[in-house]
């Protein structure tokens, strides 16, 4: 019952061909640095979770991933929610167009999980800014944006340094290349 991803093995035949589904999109996308061997499976609680750190986000792993859960009860109630998280599992989603939320749709797994992977491609592609403050010329806190909404998707964790006010350099790591102000 095995699938071409890292991490756990699907549970149920479901699982696989949402797993399957979601390699085959994967596989032929157009995130050059985003590779099917990025993602990791876990399926050691529900719902089954596929997911991967974000290049270009420089924090520890964990703390900047796209998660995916795949939710099926095994009579044709399934769900699918989508995020921008960190290290715990699913614990930050919106109802916001950073976000995916489908239920109440009745398709097969592997429709479910070639949406998921539409998601993802979108949300790789998207611009993500890297915002510092500084202190002497020494960077004393970063935090990682999508300028298109606003969201804040990563900091750094040293919170020795307050800081306030707009950041002093703002810097495209993911994306189209930025104009300095």
């Amino acid at each position: 019952m095995g699938t071409p991803l890292t991490g756990d093995a699907p549970r149920t035949d479901a699982e696989r061909e949402f797993l399957l589904a979601f390699a085959a999109h994967v596989s032929h996308w157009a995130v050059p640095d985003v590779a099917l061997d990025a993602f990791r499976v876990v399926a050691g609680l529900r719902p089954l979770v596929v997911m991967t750190d974000v290049p270009g986000v420089d924090v520890p792993p964990g703390h900047c991933t796209l998660q995916i859960g795949y939710w099926d009860d095994g009579r044709g109630c399934r769900a699918l929610q989508g995020e921008w998280g960190d290290e715990y599992l699913l614990d930050n989603h919106e109802y916001t167009n950073d976000g995916l939320t489908v239920f109440g749709l009745q398709e097969e797994p592997g429709t479910y999980g070639t949406l998921a992977a539409k998601w993802l491609e979108r949300q790789l592609q998207r611009p993500v800014d890297r915002q510092d403050w500084l202190r002497d010329a020494t960077v004393v806190r970063s935090r990682w944006v999508l300028p298109d909404t606003g969201k804040r998707i990563a900091r750094t964790q040293d919170r020795a340094w307050f800081v306030r006010g707009a950041p002093h350099r703002t810097t495209r790591v993911r994306g189209e290349q930025q104009k300095r102000p």
